[in-house]
C-alpha cells in the first residue's frame, strides 16, 4: 500500500514538475514580451512626444543657390515731355518709345519652409526702344526724339512656390539705371543729350521648372524714372516711365 502510494506520488511529481517548469517559462516569456512591447511603445510614444514638443524654427533654409540667365523682352516707354525753343515753353507732349530689349542677369536665391523664396539679382541689358514727336506753329517747327540704351539694375525677389514641384510666383523690387538719349531741334537750333537716369522697378513674374536645373520665367515690370532736362537753347524736360514684358531662361547651379 505504501509502495503504491509512493509510486503514485512519484508519477504525479513527474507530471507536475514539467508542467511547473513549462508554466514558469511561459510566464517568463510572456513577461519578456510584455516588457519589450511596453518598452517599444513607451520609446515610440516618448520619441513622438519629444518630436512634437521640439521647437522647430519657423523659417528653415532649404534648397537654393546661385543662378544666371538671359532674357528678351518688349518695352514701351511713356515720356511726358515739355520742350522749349529759345527758353520759351512751347507745350506738353506725351511721347511713346517702343522696342525690343535683351538682358543678362545673375543672382542668388533661397527657399524657406519649402515654399517661401527670397532672392537677390543684378542685370545688364540693352534696348532698342525709340520714339519721335513734333510740334508745328506759325512761328516755329519743333522735332524731338527719345531713345533708350544700356541699363544696369539690382533687385530683390520675394516669392512663393505654389506646390513642391510647381511654379514659383515672385515679385521684383529694385532700382534701374538707364542711359537715355534725347534730341531736340528747331530750325538751326538743336541739342543732343545723353543722360543716365535712375528709377524704381516694380515687377511680377512666374518661374516654371523645365528640367532639373533650367527654368523659364515670364515677367512684367514697371519702372518709374526720375525727371531730367536736356539743357540747351532748344531743349526739353523729360519724365519717362517704362512698361516691360520679358521671357527669360534661368540656369541654376
Amino acid at each position: 500500500m505504501n509502495m503504491k502510494l509512493r509510486l503514485s506520488t512519484f508519477c504525479l511529481s513527474l507530471m507536475v514538475v514539467p508542467l511547473f517548469i513549462f508554466s514558469n517559462n511561459a510566464l517568463a516569456i510572456s513577461a519578456h514580451h510584455s516588457y519589450n512591447n511596453g518598452y517599444d511603445d513607451g520609446y515610440d510614444d516618448g520619441y513622438d512626444d519629444a518630436m512634437d514638443d521640439c521647437p522647430c524654427p519657423p523659417y528653415r533654409l532649404l534648397i537654393g543657390g546661385f543662378y544666371a540667365g538671359l532674357g528678351v523682352g518688349y518695352e514701351g516707354y511713356q515720356i511726358k515731355r515739355n520742350p522749349w525753343v529759345f527758353d520759351d515753353n512751347i507745350g506738353s507732349l506725351n511721347t511713346h518709345a517702343n522696342g525690343w530689349n535683351g538682358r543678362l542677369f545673375g543672382g542668388y536665391g533661397r527657399y524657406f519652409n519649402s515654399h517661401y523664396y527670397l532672392g537677390g539679382e543684378i542685370f545688364a541689358g540693352t534696348s532698342g526702344a525709340s520714339g519721335q514727336d513734333s510740334l508745328r506753329t506759325m512761328s516755329f517747327q519743333y522735332d524731338g526724339k527719345f531713345s533708350a540704351g544700356t541699363s544696369l539694375g539690382a533687385s530683390i525677389l520675394p516669392g512663393f512656390k505654389l506646390t513642391d514641384a510647381g511654379p514659383l510666383v515672385y515679385g521684383r523690387l529694385g532700382y534701374v539705371d538707364t542711359q537715355f538719349k534725347v534730341q531736340d531741334w528747331s530750325g538751326n537750333s538743336g541739342s543732343n543729350f545723353t543722360h543716365w537716369d535712375g528709377g524704381y522697378n516694380l515687377g511680377l513674374g512666374v518661374e516654371v521648372p523645365l528640367t532639373g536645373k533650367v527654368s523659364g520665367r515670364l515677367e512684367y515690370d514697371y519702372i518709374n524714372y526720375n525727371s531730367f532736362n536736356n539743357n540747351g537753347t532748344t531743349g526739353s524736360k523729360n519724365s519717362p516711365a517704362d512698361n516691360r514684358g520679358s521671357l527669360d531662361l534661368v540656369f541654376r547651379f
